[in-house]
């Protein structure tokens, strides 16, 4: 039987397959990178340090709106941080306000800034911040 497909036909299989083999060995890298992530959860002192930087007008509107959602039960910070709300809109209209300073953290970082250095330059950081609890700038009216 005669293989009714052209050169150019298995030439373009031959590349699908390929991506397709390249698609699976970098899923299975992600896979492998996001099971050597620690949880994301916040302590129920994380959760009310943001709570109170919303209510004395320290954060963002979208940040401020995320929260009055939660106060109304519609949401929980448990649910926006594990990741299960992110594929609510107003959830992640909150994020996007913080994406110009995570560009700029990347940008230092690719310029060869230390973490700690970066950490320590940010003006929206609580001085009292403990280095061992994840930044809460995104938080700040600052990075709006």
């Amino acid at each position: 039987m005669r293989d009714w497909r052209t050169q150019r036909i298995r030439d373009a299989e031959a590349a699908l397959d390929e991506a397709v083999a390249e698609a699976e060995r970098v899923a299975a890298r992600a896979d492998e990178l996001n099971s050597e992530l620690p949880e994301a959860e916040l302590s129920e002192e994380q959760t009310e340090r943001i709570e109170q930087l919303v209510r004395r007008g320290e954060a963002p509107t979208e940040i401020a709106e995320l929260q009055r959602r939660i106060d109304e039960g519609e949401l929980s910070w448990q649910e926006v941080t594990s990741g299960r709300a992110m594929a609510d809109e107003g959830v992640r209209r909150a994020f996007e306000a913080g994406v110009p300073a995570m560009r700029r953290v990347k940008e230092m970082l690719d310029e060869g800034h230390e973490v700690g250095e970066i950490i320590a330059n940010d003006p929206n950081r609580a001085p009292e911040q403990d280095d061992e609890e994840p930044p809460d700038s995104f938080l700040r009216s600052g990075n709006r």
